[in-house]
């Protein structure tokens, strides 16, 4: 555990967690950098990705008001909220762009629609069992929302850079900023509540690695 009121090593703690994060994702960056180089030369593809990260992050939005709406919700959980809620529209609007249609949150206009469904359902349920009472609904809120920023880092900056090497003037770098800065404050927010541990940390990491590794493989076969 983490001393309270030292936040400097709250940050030095998270930055080795994501160091930690990196490398135990090294196994899947070459399959995933040739997923994301397969599916942007593809528009019809690459609108369909972004239209699931689009409803992956219309559905973080949606978890954390349903589960947040309390009389003492504060600022840092409503900025979450309006922050998740503007990456679904940026990506929904990257999408129908890229399609120059309208899409919907619907399985023809989806990637791996039912994998993307399970990896959020299946990751917040194994959360909620592992951290049940006494505990708060904010802490699963927070790990959730920390494991999913892990991830959301990882993977948007793979796509960034797949983007930039199909020269496409799409540019994640504002929403990898503004995940950047969540993260840190989700981690700050464990740590004053007394929550941090680097051994649920790991569990956590561990089983969402199997769940994006299931995602990953039905993208595989869905661009196949």
């Amino acid at each position: 555990m983490l001393p309270r009121d030292d936040k400097e090593l709250a940050e030095s703690w998270l930055d080795g967690a994501l160091a930690r994060f990196a490398a135990h994702n090294d196994d899947l960056v070459l399959q995933t950098r040739s997923l994301l180089a397969r599916i942007v030369a593809d528009t019809q593809r690459h609108a369909r990705l972004a239209n699931t990260l689009s409803m992956l992050e219309h559905l973080g939005s949606h978890k954390i008001m349903t589960t947040q709406h309390g009389a003492d919700i504060d600022q840092p959980t409503l900025k979450h909220v309006h922050e998740e809620a503007g990456h679904a529209h940026f990506m929904k609007r990257q999408a129908e762009k890229t399609a120059q249609r309208p899409l919907e949150y619907v399985d023809d206009d989806l990637l791996a629609p039912a994998s993307a469904r399970m990896y959020f359902q299946r990751l917040e349920a194994a959360l909620e069992r592992r951290l049940a009472q006494p505990r708060s609904t904010r802490a699963v809120y927070l790990y959730m929302s920390m494991i999913v920023e892990f991830r959301a880092l990882w993977f948007y900056g793979l796509y960034q850079h797949a983007l930039q090497r199909a020269r496409d003037t799409f540019s994640l770098k504002r929403v990898l900023g503004e995940e950047q800065s969540h993260l840190g404050d989700v981690a700050n927010r464990l740590e004053t509540a007394g929550e941090l541990s680097d051994a649920r940390t790991t569990e956590f990491v561990g089983y969402e690695k199997a769940l994006f590794g299931r995602l990953l493989a039905a993208m595989q076969r869905a661009v196949a």
